[in-house]
């Protein structure tokens, strides 16, 4: 991944989510990450559709989408932009079906520890880029 930074825009509506993304990706060692933030759906996709977002950590119960429409929407409108979700939901069934549609992972709030964010944001790029048509 070389020295560049990784761009994570995470949407999420709940501001200590946020703020606790923020510090786990600041104790990130040996790569820099930015964080970008979105409170809604709608929003998100529109700063996705502007370019530039490495990652996205998507919570799926957002003020303007809930559950699995909320992955599939971004999915639909965004999909070379790998998208990891990020929720507090802990449900196996829900986590495969939305691996197996696309997610990149799913990851359960509160069980995330800086090693593990990271090494799941690399991993879904790099998967992302394999996956990518050849020009």
């Amino acid at each position: 991944m070389g020295d560049k930074a990784i761009k994570v825009l995470m949407i999420d509506d709940n501001p200590a989510a946020i703020s606790l993304m923020r510090y786990l990706l600041e104790d990130a060692k040996d790569v820099t990450v930015t964080l970008e933030h979105a409170s809604r759906l709608e929003s998100g996709i529109e700063r996705l559709m502007k370019g530039g977002i490495d990652v996205v950590l998507l919570d799926i119960l957002l003020p303007d989408s809930r559950g699995f429409r909320s992955f599939t929407d971004l999915h639909a409108a965004v999909p070379d932009v790998p998208v990891i979700i990020l929720s507090g939901i802990d449900d196996e069934a829900l986590a495969l079906k939305m691996v197996t549609d696309g997610a990149q992972d799913y990851l359960v709030k509160g069980e995330v520890v800086t090693n593990l964010l990271v090494r799941t944001i690399r991993c879904a790029i790099e998967r992302t880029r394999g996956e990518a048509p050849e020009s």
